[in-house]
């Protein structure tokens, strides 16, 4: 998938994945802990109201009694959700004017256990309520009185203070979510920046290829860095020794070539009959030295007005085919810009159109259009075309010089190893306008 081939895409997704869980894994644990705190402090509220209830209890004719009221007025308020009761082994013996229901029947107890607290969460008919319970021996004149105090809360205290905490909860996480993404997307850039300056250093190796990467980055990236700059001094020593030695072939070529042609000239018939393989064998030493030359720098940073250098070429092949009366029909936008070498886009266009003037019988038509981030260029004639069963073996990559195509000479191998320096590619194909040969050349857009 396309999303995966991005780092900041992977980190992203990443984080969008672990960060959801882990505030949510927080957010349930901070919930919990503050639930097992409001309830511990419920417990110690209800511990200490049952501390004033011990306080405030007499024993008068062997039966407990409150000898003052209750502190907390909740005790006195009908329906306060503020409880209490007081249980011998005889029954219950007081409760407080809060309670307005049944006395609940599982309050009462079947065995007292002096010393014996019990706290519990529970929930009946009045809902949730918290409750605290505590056994106690009373001393007596007329003997120990065992004696169970009853204290119950209902949650409403409990329940709101929960949903104030998870409100300002939620909140707090959400802004520390914001924040983590905001502080990664940061990070990310920052991290990320190294693979940027990479980027932009490679660009610059296009303009001046004999450079090398400096060494001004990361631990992790120096490797990448140092084995880039060893491909490229291998490059550069490989097609230099390339150009060195195409260039000696060339030079030791033609001096035999033209002593042959200059003995072929004594001789006219001699002459007539070597003319042609003479001149074959010249155009394959040239384009070879053309081939090497591409394959030792190809320059993408300069603009090329395609119209304008076509406009030339057009001039100079409407002279040279002066007495067939070519008609051009140039269709290329003014502001179409080709990224590349001047020379390279004289000699590939020149080489179709002269060769749409050679093979063609009159019109010429030359258009360029931009496409899905491609250069689109059709050079068109009115000629008898390319035949469907060698359309495509002329355009075998690798094809040798000499052995190209009859008709369309030794022109069309110089550009397609020009378009393939540019990893651009070209087609043949019939002329839907003029019938004759179409070829397309499809480069990449360069920004």
């Amino acid at each position: 998938m396309r999303l995966f081939r991005s780092l900041a895409s992977r980190f992203t997704l990443a984080s969008l994945l672990v960060l959801p869980a882990v505030l949510g894994l927080s957010g349930y644990m901070l919930d919990q802990a503050f639930q097992r705190s409001l309830t511990s402090a419920e417990k110690n509220r209800l511990s200490s109201q049952m501390y004033m209830l011990l306080g405030s209890i007499d024993i008068s004719d062997g039966q407990p009694k409150l000898s003052q009221e209750l502190h907390d007025p909740g005790f006195s308020r009908p329906g306060s959700g503020l409880y209490a009761w007081i249980f011998t082994p005889e029954g219950m013996q007081w409760q407080s004017p809060s309670v307005l229901f049944p006395t609940p029947s599982d309050l009462k107890p079947e065995r007292i256990n002096a010393g014996k607290e019990h706290f519990q969460d529970r929930i009946g008919d009045l809902g949730r309520v918290f409750s605290l319970s505590f056994d106690v021996e009373w001393e007596s004149s007329d003997g120990n009185l065992p004696v169970r105090l009853i204290i119950w809360h209902d949650s409403t205290v409990w329940d709101a203070e929960l949903r104030s905490y998870r409100q300002q909860l939620g909140q707090w996480l959400g802004s520390l979510g914001v924040f983590i993404i905001l502080a990664q997307l940061l990070i990310m850039r920052w991290g990320l920046q190294p693979l940027k300056r990479l980027k932009s250093d490679i660009d610059k190796l296009r303009e001046s290829p004999d450079e090398q990467l400096p060494g001004n980055y990361p631990s992790e990236i120096i490797p990448v860095t140092q084995s880039l700059n060893q491909v490229l001094a291998n490059q550069t020593q490989q097609s230099e020794r390339y150009k060195n030695t195409l260039n000696d072939l060339a030079h030791s070529l033609k001096t035999p070539l033209a002593v042959i042609s200059g003995f072929a000239q004594q001789d006219p018939e001699l002459e007539k009959k070597l003319a042609d393989p003479l001149r074959r064998m010249d155009e394959i030493v040239s384009h070879q030295l053309s081939r090497a030359s591409l394959g030792a720098k190809v320059n993408i940073n300069r603009s090329i007005n395609l119209r304008q250098l076509c406009k030339r070429l057009i001039a100079a092949l409407g002279k040279v085919y002066d007495r067939d009366e070519k008609d051009f029909s140039l269709l290329i936008p003014a502001d179409c810009l080709i990224q590349g070498e001047e020379a390279d886009f004289m000699e590939l266009m020149g080489n179709l159109l002269d060769n749409a003037c050679k093979y063609g019988r009159r019109q010429v038509f030359v258009d360029a259009e931009e496409m899905d981030g491609q250069w689109v260029i059709r050079v068109e004639d009115d000629g008898p075309g390319v035949a469907g069963n060698q359309r495509q073996s002329i355009l075998t990559r690798g094809q040798r010089a000499d052995t190209a195509n009859k008709g369309q000479g030794i022109g069309l191998a110089v550009a397609i190893d020009i378009v393939s320096a540019y990893s651009g590619s070209v087609e043949v194909g019939r002329s839907p306008i003029l019938g004759g040969a179409s070829f397309i050349l499809t480069l990449p857009v360069q920004r």
